[in-house]
């Protein structure tokens, strides 16, 4: 077999005067410009002509599939864009009707179902009668469940379903959302427990808080934060003795002199060492400039 390559080769074939040409660098460059016309939808008289009535019903066919998407496309990124403005400016019900339009032109788009649902959350914060808020947060978990069936490895997803079943004070179904984003992503663990123990010391469930806290530590010890928030939940735990002095939980005076340790100038230190005042507590942690230059061998400091 031969194979010709970038040359012209006119055969005439007896009985036919047809030329058949097979300048394959030609026919090349014609399929691209037969390609092109189609994304554009402009085909020349003589593309036209060149093809059969079959190639014409496919080009046709995808010409008005491309013209639907781009329309399609621009009313998606039209609709989520706006419900994405909307949020931000807390414009709840508009956020809505944008995000429920988007979910109708692509519902396999987690992020329009991830955001149809923090749209019902941040919503129900601001409704302060139940029979409102209750609502928008069933509409929160809906949609977040619909979210994490398109991505359920989005530990984010996890964490955000939890805080809505905390303020909805279903804490079983929200330690199960919770155990699954830590086991999805461990290095988060203690954020995910400290934002935890934030919503359930704001529904007034101190034990749970407590519990909360104290796991932020355990999963990352160097969370400042979390220690000093884990040392004011136990506090609220004191009890009065009959002189009326206060007896603060185990590990209270502990969790404050952790966070100074790991904070010693932080937002937090001054109430850390009011605390361990008010328990009786040496401040055990000295503080050094790290920087400070030490004296030689010999000299007195």
């Amino acid at each position: 077999h031969f194979i010709f390559r970038d040359e012209k080769h006119n055969i005439k074939v007896l009985g036919d005067p047809t030329i058949i040409n097979f300048d394959l660098e030609q026919m090349a460059n014609k399929q691209k410009a037969l390609q092109a016309s189609a994304a554009t939808g402009e085909i020349t008289k003589e593309q036209a002509r060149d093809m059969s009535p079959e190639q014409k019903a496919a080009i046709e066919k995808a010409m008005k599939e491309r013209s639907a998407a781009m329309s399609k496309n621009k009313e998606l990124n039209d609709a989520f864009n706006a419900g994405m403005e909307a949020l931000k400016t807390k414009q709840f019900p508009a956020a809505v009707e944008a995000f429920t339009k988007a979910s109708t032109l692509d519902p396999k788009q987690h992020v329009i179902w991830g955001n149809l649902a923090e749209v019902y959350s941040e919503m129900s914060k601001t409704q302060t009668n139940p029979a409102e808020s209750m609502p928008s947060m069933e509409k929160a978990v809906e949609n977040y469940r619909k979210a994490m069936e398109l991505l359920p490895t989005d530990a984010g997803y996890i964490n955000n379903l939890a805080l809505v079943f905390a303020r909805m004070k279903k804490f079983p179904e929200m330690e199960a959302e919770l155990n699954k984003a830590v086991a999805l992503d461990p290095a988060n663990a203690g954020r995910y427990y400290f934002n935890m123990g934030a919503v359930l010391t704001n529904a007034g469930q101190t034990d749970a808080a407590c519990s909360a806290f104290k796991n932020a530590t355990e999963k990352d010890p160097n969370y400042a934060d979390a220690f000093y928030q884990y040392g004011i939940c136990l506090t609220g735990k004191a009890t009065t003795k009959a002189d009326g002095s206060l007896v603060f939980p185990e590990g209270t005076g502990d969790a404050f002199q952790k966070y100074l340790a790991l904070k010693p100038d932080g937002p937090f230190a001054e109430s850390c060492k009011g605390m361990l005042a008010t328990m009786g507590s040496r401040v055990e942690t000295q503080y050094q400039n790290p920087n400070a230059r030490k004296p030689a061998p010999g000299r007195k400091k």
